[in-house]
């Protein structure tokens, strides 16, 4: 059995992990203060996230991580059943729409880029699988946050503008109102929320009738007329539809049903 100390040495040792998503390069004084952690226990900590081979020493005593904790991405993205199902639909919806194809979920409550297809075109926006989405900002963040409970998601809200994020436009009580009106919306647009001259439509996927994800198509403004923003607005909503029947468990049938299926 492990002990509660050693649990306890296990948790920071994968929260030091974590911290790498908020600075790529850090040296161990840097890890402490963003921990509030003693020195000491973050020398020992990082020594063992390098004897593992997640992290390694650069210049002048600033470490980053290795391409194991890469890979580790892509195998846990392999073994994504929403990713395996997803993927395929994702692909159509690129070669229609010629533009980048994003799955995004909550994770630890913000918003991720989870899954990529992106686009062929010279001109095209995307974010690494693995990043973060602005938090308070842009169709998906809406979407994801809005599916939350109403006191979970005002909380959640707080506890990003707390943390230095850039605050949504308009303000906070907009914005919690704007969650609310999504609560019950199965899509939602932006435009220049997250950068400017971005037009992004998302649409929900769900999964035994809850949010699981949201499905959204980043695209640059300048290369879309009204017709177009609807096309692809109509597109991604009828994708994340098809991607939610998918998810859903097949029925087992009785006796009956087996012998007529195997007989069609």
């Amino acid at each position: 059995m492990v002990s509660k100390a050693g649990a306890e040495s296990g948790r920071r040792a994968v929260e030091m992990l974590f911290a790498f998503e908020q600075r790529h390069v850090a040296s161990v004084r840097q890890l402490a203060e963003q921990l509030s952690l003693p020195l000491p226990s973050a020398h020992r900590y990082v020594a063992l996230l390098r004897d593992m081979g997640l992290v390694e020493e650069g210049l002048r005593g600033q470490y980053r991580l290795t391409m194991r904790v890469v890979a580790l991405g892509r195998a846990a993205r392999r073994g994504a059943p929403l990713v395996n199902i997803a993927e395929p639909f994702m692909e159509e919806l690129s070669q229609k729409t010629g533009e980048t194809v994003l799955l995004n979920r909550l994770v630890q409550d913000l918003p991720v880029c989870i899954h990529r297809i992106e686009s062929q075109r010279q001109l095209r926006l995307s974010f690494e699988p693995g990043q973060s989405l602005p938090p308070l900002r842009g169709a998906s963040a809406r979407l994801l946050l809005g599916s939350l409970a109403p006191h979970v998601r005002e909380t959640q809200v707080d506890r990003i503008l707390a943390s230095g994020a850039r605050p949504p436009i308009g303000g906070r009580e907009a914005f919690l109102q704007e969650l609310s009106r999504h609560a019950d919306r199965s899509w939602a647009t932006s435009q220049d929320e997250i950068d400017e001259g971005v037009w992004s439509a998302a649409a929900v996927i769900t999964e035994g009738g809850r949010t699981v994800a949201t499905l959204s198509a980043p695209c640059p403004i300048i290369r879309l007329d009204a017709e177009k923003r609807a096309t692809i607005s109509d597109l991604v909503r009828v994708t994340a539809e098809r991607i939610s029947r998918a998810l859903e468990p097949v029925p087992i049938p009785n006796n009956g049903d087996y012998q007529s299926l195997i007989r069609s």
